[in-house]
């Protein structure tokens, strides 16, 4: 999904319901120190400290499959507050089956790092997230202009608003903004205004940053949209020259999230877009609550479609056990849409959707919690979802 990201527009189409509180910064403790007091009541045996370190309180940045660059000495990585994001699994796992168990129940998903869409460049409105669903998001999803060209995509003027939050930033990178050919940036003509994005990116604050290089690549609505098996081979080789480009500027830490969209059906297979294990540290899927099926229109024929489907869940879990990567999920959530095929106010979807995460050891699931208009709705505090906000506070909160 994507909403027009220029900076030069008022954010916000959709008026914010709650009104977001003042973003606070929380140091948390780093651990705990007790002393030990000896036994028989009143002695003391002196000079003995015993150091706990509670589990889960330090923060720690999540480390990259592959590390590639040299850590600036001026450059420092944002860590990510009270959890760490996993990353690629070791090579030596075992493929496993995939797991289509359904929820029984409030899932108790809490442990599944969470990240939110709230508009553009807009930390308030995690924060207010936060507070109604009694979540506690670690991740923020922001997006780079995707129409205007080449300065206005590489110049990335929103992502500064994120550098003093505690948020890790996952970031949609348009690889054609509006000019170019997938063609011509798989032979490297585009390497310079990535190298551009890198250093504006390390000097934000953002050197740890998710990238989403083309996300929805197998949709029909991006100007990087890949319909052929050639388009998916430029696609692959691009990447592949992005990535390269990106690794190479000295401070950087960015790890990279190959992401396809799941009710978009190809003539292709998921390997000819694939750009090789040595390039992606994570692989997704964006999953909303949307059904075009010949079924029943019932949330359950719905589940099973998100499941079943050819970019679907199950293909996920086997894709990613297959080449060894962690699972992301980079946006989710229930939806109403203008042409009819969104389930609405649908609690099932937002259990469903927390007990695979947990079945699957999801690394981290962004949910998308913005209105792109009057009528495309997926914000679910804007009072339009009160079944599924509910599910979401007992299986998030």
């Amino acid at each position: 999904m994507y909403t027009s990201q220029s900076h030069r527009r008022v954010r916000g189409v959709i008026p914010q319901w709650p009104p977001p509180p003042q973003t606070r910064r929380v140091r948390r403790p780093l651990g705990a120190v007790r002393w030990l007091w000896a036994a028989l009541g009143v002695v003391v045996v002196a000079g003995v400290v015993v150091v706990v370190v509670r589990p889960g309180s330090t923060p720690t940045r999540a480390i990259q499959s592959t590390d590639v660059g040299t850590t600036s000495p001026t450059t420092t990585a944002r860590v990510v507050a009270s959890s760490t994001i996993p990353s690629a699994p070791s090579t030596t796992k075992a493929p496993v089956a995939p797991s289509t168990a359904a929820a029984s129940g409030p899932v108790k998903a809490q442990s599944v790092p969470l990240g939110d869409y709230a508009g553009e460049s807009n930390p308030a409105g995690i924060a207010a997230f936060a507070a109604s669903t009694g979540a506690h998001p670690v991740l923020a999803t922001d997006y780079l202009d995707k129409t205007d060209g080449w300065d206005d995509m590489d110049s990335a003027a929103n992502v500064a608003g994120w550098s003093h939050t505690p948020y890790r930033l996952v970031l949609g990178v348009s690889i054609l903004p509006g000019t170019g050919t997938m063609a011509q940036g798989a032979t490297g003509a585009y390497d310079q205004y990535f190298t551009i994005l890198a250093h504006n990116l390390i000097a934000d604050d953002e050197a740890n940053a998710i990238l989403r290089l083309g996300w929805e690549f197998n949709g029909n609505w991006f100007p990087w949209s890949v319909a052929t098996a050639a388009q998916a081979s430029d696609f692959a080789a691009y990447w592949r020259q992005i990535v390269t480009t990106m690794r190479a500027v000295p401070g950087e830490q960015f790890q990279f999230l190959w992401n396809p969209n799941g009710p978009s059906p190809t003539s292709y297979s998921p390997d000819q877009a694939y750009p090789g294990d040595a390039y992606v540290d994570y692989v997704g899927t964006d999953d909303y609550d949307n059904y075009w099926g010949n079924g029943a229109f019932v949330p359950s024929v719905a589940w099973q479609n998100q499941l079943n489907q050819q970019w679907g869940l199950d293909w996920l879990v086997s894709f990613a056990a297959e080449h060894h990567k962690a699972i992301a999920i980079p946006e989710w959530s229930d939806e109403y849409r203008p042409d009819g095929h969104g389930l609405g106010d649908d609690p099932s979807f937002i259990d469903h959707m927390a007990a695979w995460f947990v079945a699957n050891k999801v690394a981290f699931a962004d949910v998308w919690c913005y209105d792109s208009s009057a009528t495309y709705r997926n914000d679910l505090l804007d009072g339009t979802f009160p079944k599924a906000l509910a599910e979401f506070k007992l299986d998030f909160g």
